[in-house]
């Protein structure tokens, strides 16, 4: 049975203080076997198991942070501070249900805590329950120091929410140059949705050239420019065909593994929604995993390849793939890789969503992206990335030939169930009619699309370039033979 307390109240209350003097001085492996040792000391005490789940956030420890923090809420539900951080944990983790939930009894506990509704706002959007969403962010509007991020995930939640008056608000404060810049960038992307649903194109457009800008003027974009170049031929000269076929057969074994892969914003999302609806897939999102396991450089022994074969497998399972089922993974990023996993996965299957060029780009031009993408700020930036990006999957398939399958997307829109019949049996996979009810998949989706394919197939933004046609008259020069018009 748990002690109720510590022996010596004076003298545990002094090692608390020492502790946290160690964790405002970054000594935090020093706070931690404090903290530990009153644990043991004083288990019926959460004040050590919540703190050594903080130092575990700090240092990475997402996993156990979870573990320690459900512990510490089912000793003390009442502690709003535990529940908040399970929440940003959860979140962290991609488990946006358990997030929703922590956030939304720390914020019964803590009504007034703005970063919680945030939170919780956020969760809810991923989760699909876009009226909570926009009614959480309608309650963080009322308070100046949320105003204008609330107002703006409302417009990219359903720009339909935003009325006149929200509107001209956004519109001066978009304007006002001493608002911070990082609100401003927001305002002036809500703002774009927001009139272009209203059919005002031209002030639109401008308001989306406003953000672009300001994001633009804010980031990298030469540095990003050449990692992504530098990145593009390192790939490029080191799976030649030569390394496909020395290498063929050292890699893993397993067929699981579905890789979705293209430009962002090209249809990718409504793809795995797609083959995720199928009852023998899981779909993982965006896991990041390959790229990550590959940043050191890639392996070129059968040892090194069968290694990364297993731990990105170990990874996925990390993530909640159940080791059965075939898996969905959706990082865009992996096209750069796509040849090395021709190696590495045999019998994977390779999926690369193919749309139109100038719809593609400015589809990116509409977009605030939530990190990195640096180059995808101006039109011209994005037409070299476009052009960086096919001139590679183009490599690809010749050095995997019949590996690489290609899904356009405006096929896929035109006719759903002709293009995810062939899409299933491309991926080996027999059809299944929950497919086409892919909209009703209650999991969580954190990307751009994530409003869209909530819904059922619909065409507006097929050639929706074409409203803009004068406008995006630079991207249509940059993309070149591409911008097929």
């Amino acid at each position: 049975m748990a002690s109720p307390g510590p022996a010596d109240p004076a003298a545990f209350s002094r090692a608390l203080d020492e502790a946290a003097a160690h964790v405002r001085a970054d000594r935090l492996d020093a706070a931690a076997q404090i903290y530990r040792r009153l644990e043991r000391e004083a288990p019926a005490d959460v004040r050590p198991a919540y703190s050594l789940a903080v130092i575990d956030i700090h240092q990475g420890r997402l996993q156990r942070a979870r573990d320690r923090l459900a512990a510490v809420v089912a000793q003390e539900p009442r502690m709003a501070a535990a529940q908040h951080n399970l929440g940003a944990v959860s979140q962290s983790l991609g488990d946006w249900s358990a997030a929703a939930e922590a956030y939304s009894r720390a914020l019964e506990l803590n009504p007034a805590a703005g970063e919680t509704r945030v939170g919780l706002a956020m969760a809810l959007a991923a989760l699909g329950h876009s009226a909570e969403a926009v009614a959480q962010n309608r309650a963080l509007a009322a308070d100046p120091s949320h105003r204008w991020p609330a107002l703006t995930r409302i417009a990219l939640i359903d720009a339909g929410a935003i009325g006149d008056d929200d509107l001209a608000a956004m519109q001066a404060a978009a304007s006002d140059e001493t608002n911070p810049a990082a609100h401003r960038v927001g305002l002036w992307f809500a703002l774009g949705e927001s009139l272009d649903r209203r059919g005002r194109d031209a002030e639109a457009f401008e308001a989306y050239a406003h953000g672009n800008r300001l994001q633009r003027a804010a980031l990298d974009v030469a540095a990003a420019a050449q990692a992504n170049a530098q990145a593009a031929a390192y790939v490029t000269v080191t799976v030649t065909a030569r390394f496909v076929a020395e290498h063929a057969g050292q890699g893993g074994n397993s067929a699981a593994p579905i890789f979705v892969l293209g430009m962002p914003r090209s249809g990718s999302t409504l793809v795995e929604q797609i083959l995720a609806s199928h009852p023998q897939v899981q779909g993982l999102g965006e896991t990041g995993l390959l790229p990550q396991l590959l940043e050191r450089g890639y392996p070129k022994t059968a040892a090194g390849l069968r290694d990364a074969a297993t731990r990105y497998l170990d990874g996925l399972r990390a993530r909640g793939w159940d080791g059965a089922s075939r898996v969905v993974d959706k990082t865009l990023e992996n096209y750069l890789h796509a040849g090395l996993i021709g190696v590495l996965f045999p019998r994977a299957v390779i999926v690369h969503v193919v749309r139109d060029p100038i719809d593609n780009g400015f589809a990116c031009y509409r977009q605030l992206f939530a990190q990195g993408n640096e180059t995808l700020y101006d039109l011209a930036d994005i037409a070299a990335e476009y052009v960086r990006y096919r001139s590679l999957m183009e490599t690809w398939a010749a050095r995997l030939p019949g590996r690489i399958v290609d899904i356009g997307y405006e096929a896929l829109v035109a006719d759903p169930e002709t293009e995810s019949r062939r899409l299933l049996t491309e991926v080996g996979l027999a059809w299944d009619p929950a497919v086409l009810r892919f909209h009703e998949r209650k999991a969580a989706i954190q990307t751009a699309s994530a409003s869209q394919v909530r819904q059922p197939i619909y065409a507006t933004s097929v050639q929706r370039w074409r409203r803009h046609a004068e406008r995006l008259a630079p991207l249509v020069a940059a993309l070149g033979s591409y911008a097929d018009i």
